[in-house]
């Protein structure tokens, strides 16, 4: 069953050069909307993605950017 699924990304500094959102389309096969972001090639930045697809292939993402050094935050609907 898909579903939809929005969470926030912090990026430290050292992950801005890092493809994650392709990742999450090719690696995972899910299908992310990004909402609203500020990404500083200087400072490191967040987004806010809606990721759309299974649950369990979500949180799978989710523990993958988790152990990438990203904050994941869920972000009410």
């Amino acid at each position: 069953m898909q579903e939809k699924h929005q969470v926030q990304l912090h990026f430290p500094l050292e992950r801005i050069g890092e493809p994650v959102v392709t990742r999450l389309v090719t690696d995972y096969d899910l299908e992310p909307n990004l909402l609203r972001a500020d990404v500083d090639a200087r400072s490191g930045g967040w987004m806010i993605v809606e990721l759309t697809g299974p649950s369990e292939r979500v949180e799978t993402a989710l523990d993958w950017l988790r152990g990438q050094g990203l904050v994941v935050t869920d972000v009410p609907a």
